[in-house]
């Protein structure tokens, strides 16, 4: 035995290439052409539970069809020979196997909907699962955090279409473990971009971090920048919208430590016909960008 593949029910030993000169009946093999993983089999001829889904192969002739897996030699095996099993399994190879196994039993990638109520932090964090293809395992494994919390966030996310930055920075940070950067223009012309977790400011020639409250949540020092730097006042908010509310509501927001929504943080950029982009990116690559 050169290595195993765990699944949800059976653990499989591969014992090596097609030409190995002794074949075990139930056993796993590699084809040497491109490493596909087959079950060694004399009697069966098709993929089913029993054979793990592998693909079946009896020493002369392989057995395919659309049930089958596609498992490789390079990818898909924890290789270990039989005195490593019995005198190496330490730690780091035993979560290996039950990861493998978890994987295996709960494979479904998670498909959240985007909804147009939706509101920004919550449309981002579904549009980066639906980008990254992940399982409800691998979001217990990235994050290190239990099963039941996990399961919990998920769920939230998929009812309540108003994501609270307590939350969102909560999947950013611990879950995804990604950088974002917000970028506001009016029409067609650049006004600043933010970039995080650097908490960097561009806003061309003019430095604004005399104004910039490192108390505030990023949304909030975006917005006080943009009414500086654009010139936007109290009467122009009010003059804006009809429902004297919504600018209450913000201007009070800035002037507290209450964090600001992102839904006040939209309705700011609406209200002062400006548009922003937010674009995420996981090691160095942009995996999703949102505009508004």
């Amino acid at each position: 035995m050169i290595g195993i593949v765990p699944s949800s029910n059976r653990t499989f030993e591969v014992d090596g290439l097609f030409d190995t000169r002794t074949k075990i009946e139930g056993h796993v093999y590699a084809d040497p052409s491109d490493r596909r993983l087959y079950i060694f089999s004399d009697s069966l001829t098709r993929s089913g539970p029993e054979t793990g889904y592998f693909p079946i192969w009896n020493g002369e002739d392989k057995y395919t069809s659309m049930f089958s897996n596609t498992k490789y030699l390079d990818t898909d095996v924890i290789m270990t020979g039989t005195s490593e099993m019995v005198s190496k399994l330490d730690s780091h190879l035993a979560d290996k196997i039950r990861y493998r196994q978890r994987r295996s039993s709960n494979n479904d990638v998670l498909v959240p909907v985007i909804n147009g109520s939706d509101n920004m932090f919550t449309q981002v964090i579904k549009g980066i699962l639906l980008e990254k293809k992940l399982t409800l395992i691998d979001l217990i494994d990235l994050s290190g955090l239990p099963e039941k919390i996990i399961l919990n966030y998920y769920t939230a996310l998929t009812k309540i279409a108003f994501m609270r930055i307590e939350r969102w920075e909560i999947w950013v940070n611990q879950i995804f473990r990604v950088k974002y950067s917000i970028s506001v223009y009016r029409e067609s012309q650049k006004l600043l971009t933010y970039s995080y977790p650097e908490s960097k400011f561009d806003c061309g020639m003019i430095c604004y971090n005399d104004i910039i409250d490192p108390k505030d949540d990023q949304f909030k020092r975006i917005v006080k920048v943009l009414m500086i730097k654009e010139n936007i006042s109290k009467q122009d908010l009010r003059s804006a919208v009809v429902n004297d509310y919504t600018v209450n509501n913000l201007l009070t927001t800035l002037s507290t430590n209450k964090p600001l929504s992102s839904q006040l943080f939209s309705r700011f950029m609406r209200i002062s016909s400006l548009n922003y982009i937010v674009e995420v990116y996981d090691d160095g690559q942009k995996i999703f960008e949102y505009k508004e």
